[in-house]
C-alpha cells in the first residue's frame, strides 16, 4: 500500500526530529478519529515526548493544518511538519499566495477561513459530545465566510459537520451544513379527539387504526395538483420534484422521522399569549389532542446536496451562478417538504377522524375519482388545521445584524444579506425563500413565530416553546434566530444498536407498549410539582404506543438514546433566548409500518 514519507519536529525546538510514514488510507479529515492529525499528534506525545501536542505547522512556510484541504495539499513526500503545544508558529513565514482572478474557485480563501469567528455554546445541563463541539469550531474557522456559529444544547456529531448548530455566512453558500435533507421540520395540527380516545387500551386501538399511510399516494397527477400552491389567483407555483421523488409525497421516511399524537397537558400564563400578531390557531390549549410530524423532502434533498458537491466543492461564493441554482432547488425542495408533512397530516386524519369529508382524499383509494378543486379543498382543510411549521434544514438569506421585531422593513434594507445554515436547528420565525433571482421577499420583515415544538423522544414528552427577541439576545444575533429542534442523540444509532438490546431483554416488542413503562399515577392531568421543585411532566417516561416494525429502529430510536429533553429546553431558557410555555405528552407515536 503506498506511504507518504514526512519528518516531525518540535516546533520549539526543531533539531528535535521523528521519521513518520502516512498509508494513502489514512484519512485527512481532521475531525475523524483516525485521521492523519491524529496520528501525528500521537506520534509527537510518544515519539517526541509532546505531551499536549494540539496545533501542527509546515516547516517554512508557517501555514498551521486546519482542515481537510490543507491536509490534502501539504502531505508530501519529505515534508517537516511542525508539532505545537499551542504556542504560535517559530520561524520565518513565507507570504502565503493571494487570490486572482485566474483563481475562479479561490482556493485562497477555502483555505484561510475566518479564525476570529465568533462562537456561542448555549448547552449548560445538556451533555455535549466533544467531538461536536470540535467540528463546530473546525467548521467555524475553516469554511470560508463564517462569521457567527451557534452550538445548541441538542448539539451532537454528525459524519464530518455537526448536528444541532447554526452557521451564518457572509458571501458563501456551504450545501454540507445544511445535509440531505433539505426542509426537514415539523408541523404541528389540532385534531378534534379528546384525551380520552387516545389513553390506555383506546390508544392501543388507535395506533392499530393507522394503516395505508405508507407507499405513494394516489396517482402522479394528483401530487401535482397537491404540490401546487394557489395561494393567489395571479400565480400557481408547482413544487415538484419530478415523479421519481414525488412517489414518496406523504410519506414519512426512516431515521428519527415520525408522527405523533399528543396531549397538550399544560399551557402557562404568560404576556406571550397576548401578542396581538398570532394567529388564534398558533395558540396550543390544555386537553388539545394534537398531530405532531416530522419529516422532510425525503430522496429529493439528498439528490440536490449530491448534484451540487460533486468534486469535492463544498463551498460556493453567492455571487457564483451556481449558487443561485443551488438556493433556488433549495427553496422548492423545503416547499415540497412542507406539502410533503400536510399530506401526511391528511391521510392520518383520515385514520383518526372517519367520515369527515375532507379527510377521504386521505385514504389510497386509486380507483375513487378525484378532481383538482377536490384536492385544493382538502388542502386548505389541513391548513386549516396547522399550528405552527418549521424547517429545520436550511439556509435562510435575511439582513444581519436582525433588528427588534417592531421595526419596519425598510429599515432592514440597507443591512448586509449573509445566509443563516441550519443543520438540526429551528428558525425562530416564519421563513422567507433563500433565491438570490426571487428578490420579491428580500424587502420583507420575518414574522416571529410565537410557539415551536421541542420534541423530546418517543417516550418523553414534547416542550413547547415561545422564542424571543429581546435586547439581551441582541434581537436574535446570539442565537442566529435559532433554537434547538429536540433533545438531541445521546447515543450513537450503532452505540443505541449495541447497547440497548441487552438491558430490555432483547425484547422490543416491550418498548412499543403505552402500558410498559407506567406514566405517573395521579392522571393525565397532573402537572404540580413535587417536593424537588421538579415540573411533573419531567418525570414522565413511557406511556406512549408505538408503531414500529423495523427492528433495529426501536433500538435505535429508545428514550436512552437521546438527551433530557428537559435539560435541552432549561438550556434554552437559561440562555434567555426561549420560554418554556407548556408541554405535551405523547400517546400514539407512529413509526413505520410494513403492511
Amino acid at each position: 500500500m503506498p506511504t507518504t514519507r514526512i519528518t516531525l519536529s518540535l516546533n520549539s525546538k526543531q533539531s528535535q526530529r521523528a521519521p513518520l510514514l502516512v498509508s494513502s488510507s489514512t484519512s485527512l479529515d481532521p475531525t475523524s478519529n483516525d485521521s492523519c492529525r491524529a496520528l501525528v499528534i500521537k506520534t509527537a506525545q510518544s515519539k517526541l515526548r509532546l505531551k499536549k501536542a494540539s496545533r501542527v505547522f509546515v516547516a517554512g512556510t508557517g501555514k498551521e493544518l486546519i482542515n481537510e484541504f490543507d491536509w490534502k495539499h501539504a502531505l508530501k513526500d519529505d515534508v517537516v511538519l511542525l508539532v505545537s503545544a499551542g504556542e504560535e508558529y517559530v520561524g520565518l513565514k513565507k507570504e502565503e499566495p493571494k487570490a486572482s482572478d485566474d483563481d475562479p474557485t479561490d482556493m485562497v480563501s477555502l483555505r484561510l477561513g475566518n479564525p476570529d469567528c465568533s462562537i456561542v455554546n448555549l448547552a449548560d445541563r445538556a451533555t455535549i459530545d466533544p467531538l461536536s463541539i470540535t467540528q463546530l469550531e473546525t467548521t467555524a474557522h475553516t469554511l470560508p465566510g463564517i462569521i457567527h456559529a451557534v452550538a445548541q444544547p441538542d448539539l451532537h456529531p454528525g459524519t464530518k459537520f455537526p448536528i444541532g448548530a447554526v452557521f451564518v455566512s457572509d458571501g458563501w453558500i456551504h450545501p454540507p451544513l445544511i445535509g440531505g435533507d433539505i426542509g426537514c421540520g415539523m408541523a404541528w395540527y389540532k385534531t378534534k379527539l379528546t384525551p380520552s380516545q387516545v389513553e390506555g387500551e383506546k390508544g392501543r386501538k388507535l395506533a392499530e387504526k393507522l394503516r395505508r399511510v405508507e407507499g405513494p399516494w394516489r396517482t402522479q397527477q394528483n401530487r401535482l395538483t397537491w404540490l401546487t400552491d394557489s395561494s393567489t389567483s395571479e400565480s400557481f407555483t408547482c413544487h415538484s420534484a419530478g415523479e421519481e421523488w414525488d412517489a414518496s409525497l406523504g410519506t414519512i421516511g426512516a431515521g428519527n422521522h415520525f408522527a405523533e399524537l399528543q396531549v397538550v397537558e399544560e399551557i402557562l400564563d404568560g404576556n406571550w399569549k397576548t401578542n396581538n400578531t398570532f394567529n388564534p390557531q398558533q395558540i396550543l390549549n390544555e386537553g388539545e389532542v394534537v398531530l405532531l410530524v416530522h419529516s422532510g423532502s425525503r430522496g429529493f434533498g439528498g439528490d440536490i446536496l449530491k448534484r451540487y458537491t460533486s468534486d469535492d466543492r463544498t463551498s460556493m461564493r453567492s455571487s457564483d451562478p451556481a449558487a443561485s441554482n443551488y438556493l433556488e432547488e433549495h427553496d422548492r425542495a423545503c416547499a415540497w417538504a412542507v406539502r410533503n408533512r400536510d399530506l401526511i397530516a391528511l391521510r392520518f386524519l383520515a385514520c383518526i377522524e372517519p367520515g369527515q369529508e375532507s379527510w377521504d382524499l386521505g385514504i389510497n383509494d386509486p380507483n375513487s375519482s378525484t378532481t383538482a378543486e377536490d384536492i385544493q379543498t382538502a388542502a386548505r382543510a389541513v391548513e386549516c388545521r396547522k399550528v405552527v411549521d418549521i424547517c429545520h434544514n436550511n439556509v435562510e438569506a435575511t439582513s444581519w445584524p436582525p433588528s427588534p421585531s417592531s421595526s419596519t422593513a425598510n429599515a432592514t434594507s440597507s443591512k448586509p444579506r449573509v445566509f443563516i445554515h441550519r443543520k438540526g436547528a429551528a428558525p425562530t420565525h416564519h421563513l422567507l425563500p433563500s433565491s438570490t433571482t426571487n428578490p420579491s421577499h428580500q424587502q420583507t420583515q420575518p414574522q416571529p413565530l410565537s410557539i415551536l415544538p421541542l420534541p423530546g423522544s418517543r417516550g418523553t414528552p414534547t416542550l413547547i416553546l415561545h422564542p424571543l427577541h429581546t435586547h439581551q439576545n441582541s434581537y436574535g444575533l446570539h442565537h442566529a434566530l435559532s433554537l434547538a429542534h429536540g433533545a438531541g442523540r445521546a447515543l450513537s444509532r450503532a452505540k443505541a444498536l449495541a447497547s440497548l438490546p441487552a438491558k430490555y431483554n432483547h425484547k422490543p416488542d416491550d418498548l412499543l407498549r403505552g402500558d410498559f413503562v407506567k406514566t405517573n399515577a395521579k392522571g393525565n392531568k397532573n402537572v404540580a410539582r413535587d417536593d424537588s421543585g421538579r415540573n411533573e411532566g419531567e418525570k414522565v417516561k413511557g406511556g406512549v404506543w408505538v408503531v414500529c416494525e423495523e427492528k433495529a429502529l426501536v433500538w435505535e430510536e429508545a428514550v436512552e438514546a437521546y438527551k433530557d429533553v428537559w435539560d435541552v429546553g432549561a438550556d434554552l431558557v437559561q440562555a434567555g433566548v426561549a420560554e418554556r410555555v407548556g408541554w405535551c405528552r405523547g400517546r400514539v407515536s407512529y413509526k413505520v409500518r410494513k403492511s
